[in-house]
């Protein structure tokens, strides 16, 4: 049985309008959900901040491996309220019950990998001699920053001018083209991790794929995503403004974590449910919504049938 489903590209529309919709549903659940998550970020940065040596260095770790296990469970809670049950703020700790941790940090690992092979690539490509000339074309950029002097053209010109832009710029191609597939590859993995049961790689692989065969829906899902996040970004740095304005930079940080973690983060998760839920044919008891379809004019034989 085929597990990818293939959806039109008005998908990644109700995508969106899906994720407000189960906002709207229960904002206060999913606010609560999210001040706990926010409050466990802040507990583990503070003990890792207090805690000395190689105990605090741990904790730091830790600190990375946090996100994705909140991020399942409130996957967990959202698809809760989908099925019309209550989203509580235990549900974040259902991928440990679930024993669902090591599955969900499997990302993150292949970002660190990832990361470790494009700097070896780097090395590679402009060795020794071209690290030696970009370290001082940033050093003597970071002068000239400090100066307050305009970096004229030619300035620029002269200082690139020994660096291997073109090898430079082929790097920079690869690295924007592995972001680009991870990004794919992680957009609906947690989902198929948490519901579907899948392992970390695997989960990788459907959703890359699964990504790349609805390229049309991710495109138009990307593109009214930015606008609504570019919408949602004024009213942000509106609400930061008026809190800076009354209580200061603090209160102006708070906020911004709050509404991060209460608004913004419940509602991309809500979209990656809710790509998750028409994308791939599922195991469990949520069954997929019918594929999307758009209409169709009739035909005469239609009207004359009619």
């Amino acid at each position: 049985m085929k597990e990818i489903r293939k959806l039109p590209a008005s998908a990644g529309a109700q995508w969106l309008l899906d994720t407000f919709s189960l906002y709207r549903r229960a904002p206060l659940q999913l606010a609560r959900i999210g001040l706990t998550w926010l409050l466990v970020s802040w507990v583990v940065t503070l003990l890792s901040t207090l805690i000395p040596g190689a105990a605090g260095m741990a904790v730091q770790l830790m600190t990375l491996a946090i996100s994705p296990i909140m991020f399942g469970g409130m996957l967990y809670a959202v698809g809760e309220i989908d099925e019309g049950r209550p989203g509580l703020a235990s549900h974040l700790l259902q991928p440990i019950r679930d024993h669902r941790v090591s599955h969900l940090l499997v990302p993150l690992a292949i970002q660190v990998l990832a990361v470790l092979l494009l700097g070896a690539l780097l090395f590679m490509m402009i060795g020794r001699e071209g690290f030696t000339a970009f370290s001082e074309v940033m050093t003597k950029m970071e002068e000239i920053s400090r100066s307050g002097q305009q970096i004229k053209p030619d300035d620029a010109a002269a200082l690139v001018a020994n660096l291997p832009a073109k090898r430079i710029a082929l790097w920079m191609l690869l690295v924007f083209l592995s972001a680009v597939a991870l990004s794919l590859a992680m957009f609906t993995q947690p989902a198929l991790v948490v519901f579907d049961k899948q392992s970390g790689m695997h989960a990788l692989r459907l959703s890359l794929q699964g990504c790349i065969e609805n390229i049309g829906a991710m495109i138009v899902f990307a593109v009214l995503g930015l606008i609504a996040a570019f919408c949602i970004y004024i009213l942000f740095v509106i609400v930061i403004q008026i809190a800076m304005l009354i209580g200061g930079p603090l209160a102006a940080a708070f906020i911004a974590q709050l509404v991060l973690t209460t608004v913004l983060m419940p509602l991309y998760v809500g979209a990656v449910y809710a790509a998750w839920k028409q994308m791939f044919v599922h195991r469990g008891s949520r069954a997929a919504p019918p594929i999307p379809t758009t209409p169709t004019t009739p035909t005469s034989s239609d009207i004359f049938h009619a």
